[in-house]
């Protein structure tokens, strides 16, 4: 009809509408964060790169070596990450400016500043320090060394970042926008355009035929909406049967008042005051007949709008069913890959401090080389600068090893723990170990905090289980009394405790929180409710657990809390047990 819209057409435009809402302010979100978390570590870059050359920059200031001044400036400045420097001497004159600089005078800077973040101005953002040489147990300020980056700098770390986050968010509308219309089409307009075709063949003097039939038809709303208008077909047949019933009893009236009038034409004189009494009881029957056949026809046409009415009620609250289920779908599948998300930023500044004292011992112990190398070629090579090339040397490939190492560990778990909770497989682990390095991969979020947690295994068990399942259920767990349980002066204690009890693992996450009064723990699992929207919560925390415990695992989950008391969850799971 002219000027009506398709519903599934305006339900899939609303639902790609808040999609594509969510899906830019999220990749907004997201590339400011990776802007900002680079820039803090070209500063953490700067600040390792002055702690390493220092003990060397202020000898030299000390000494009035200007050369070795300019040696260090330079070595400093073909560093990627530095795009300018400044070195001043005690009386703050310049002794070196190299790259892209700013004025200091607008900084107020005053002698007693020993270091200081410079914040961004024109592109340019930086670290500066004061250079303390010690000598005969005495501290000397012997000048200052401001080390600037730069935007540029920090755009291009993250373009590769940038690239994949703009394409992640391409893909995912475009498939998004195609299985909708894919499944809007199967599941609602292709069953509704068969019954608007089978209705339209509708035929009163066959009714047999005018039936509807949904081949094919799994959805309950359609399977009803067939069987009431093939049910409202029957009625029109009984009803088209009393008619003809009661057509053929007025038939028979008429034959029996026909038999009458003959009889009365030939008696008429005889049975006058009986004719009358004959007509007036016939015309009572007739005026009767016709009652009940106005009756029936009105009971037809209220079934008919009863009908629509029903048909137009099923298929709005099929819609709201439909796009309800689908929308919460994608908010806890949203909910469990945010979850691994918030990790990602902690873990690229706990890789990124161990790498950083890698490449800055590599570069010390090649800066040594290289002026070993020199007094070589110059033939002014002594045994003690051979043996404090060895010394240095050693320490330097030591301290990268051992960052190296750390940050192999830490990206390892985090890969693992990454790999589990977006795949459903089943495999083998053991829990020890695995819990371990999940709460190694959390370890982020509990730094800047007072918090502890403390793992508790009774027994060593090897299991086979849906990993990823675990970890989620852990995870959400102890973010949730991380972000719920304490008070910002509170030092929280949250304890995980694992054992055996025959076939099933008995899982027990408690803390030492405020606790929830009795009507929050009616609404804990229930989602999108939560007691600190406000800070970040979501409501889907606990909703998603239980559905794993008891969807996935095929387990049970109970809770025990009271104001002040703390809350505790008691986890049964159903596992396979490898007794080695």
């Amino acid at each position: 009809m002219a000027g009506t819209t398709s519903i599934s057409k305006s339900l899939l435009t609303n639902v790609l509408s808040v999609y594509f809402v969510l899906t830019l302010m999220v990749t907004c979100v997201q590339l400011m964060g990776e802007y900002f978390d680079t820039k803090s570590q070209l500063v953490e870059e700067l600040q390792n790169q002055q702690s390493t050359f220092s003990n060397s920059l202020a000898r030299s200031l000390w000494e009035y070596n200007d050369e070795q001044i300019e040696l260090i400036a330079e070595g400093l400045i073909n560093i990627p990450a530095i795009a300018g420097i400044i070195i001043r001497d005690e009386n703050g004159e310049v002794v070196v400016k190299l790259g892209l600089t700013e004025s200091l005078n607008s900084l107020n800077i005053t002698r007693d500043v020993e270091d200081l973040v410079i914040e961004e101005y024109n592109g340019l953002f930086g670290y500066y320090a004061s250079i303390i040489f010690e000598f005969a147990g005495e501290s000397n300020r012997v000048g200052d060394v401001t080390l600037y980056s730069t935007r540029d700098i920090a755009l291009d770390r993250i373009k590769f970042s940038l690239y994949f986050i703009f394409g992640n968010a391409i893909v995912k509308s475009t498939f998004l926008i195609v299985l909708f219309t894919l499944a809007f089409n199967r599941m609602l307009n292709r069953p509704m355009s068969m019954l608007t075709q089978q209705i339209r063949n509708f035929r009163l003097d066959d009714l047999t035929h005018s039936r509807i039939n949904l081949k094919d038809n799994r959805h309950a709303e359609f399977t009803m909406l067939e069987q009431a208008y093939n049910q409202l077909l029957d009625n029109i047949e009984d009803y088209q049967t009393d008619l003809k019933r009661t057509e053929q009893q007025l038939l028979q009236a008429n034959r029996q008042l026909d038999e009458q009038n003959a009889m009365l034409e030939q008696e008429v004189a005889r049975k006058t005051s009986s004719l009358s009494q004959v007509l007036t009881d016939l015309e009572g029957q007739k005026n009767e007949l016709e009652r009940r056949q106005d009756k029936l026809v009105k009971e037809i046409r209220q079934r008919k709008l009863i009908e629509e009415d029903l048909r137009e009620t099923n298929d709005q609250l099929q819609n709201s069913v439909t796009a309800f289920e689908r929308v919460q779908d994608q908010l806890v599948e949203s909910e469990r890959l945010a979850s691994l998300g918030r990790l990602v930023p902690g873990i690229t500044h706990d890789v990124s401090t161990p790498i950083g004292i890698g490449i800055t011992a590599t570069s010390v112990a090649r800066e040594k080389l290289e002026s070993i190398q020199q007094a070589l070629a110059n033939r002014e090579l002594t045994s003690a600068q051979l043996e404090e090339l060895l010394t240095a040397s050693v320490e330097s490939v030591q301290l990268a090893e051992s960052n190296l190492d750390r940050a192999s560990v830490l990206l390892g778990g985090f890969k693992q723990v990454a790999v589990d909770q977006t795949s459903d497989a089943v495999r083998e682990i053991e829990l020890q170990s695995y819990l371990q390095s999940l709460l190694t991969t959390l370890r982020p979020k509990f730094k800047a905090t007072p918090h502890e947690v403390e793992l508790d295994i009774v027994e060593p068990l090897t299991l086979r289980c849906n990993a990823g399942a675990l970890a989620q259920i852990i995870s959400n767990l102890v973010l949730n009394s991380l972000l719920h349980a304490f008070d910002d002066d509170q030092q929280g204690l949250i304890k995980i405790r694992a054992e055996r009890a025959g076939d099933r693992l008995i899982l027990r996450c408690s803390d030492n929180g405020k606790g929830l009064n009795e009507e929050q723990l009616e609404h804990l699992f229930e989602p999108f409710y939560t007691t600190r929207r406000e800070r970040g919560g979501s409501g889907l925390g606990t909703h998603i657990v239980r559905n794993l415990v008891v969807q996935t695992f095929g387990g049970k989950i109970s809770v025990k809390s009271a104001p002040g008391a703390g809350l505790s969850y008691t986890i049964e799971l159903p596992v396979q047990f490898s007794d080695r």
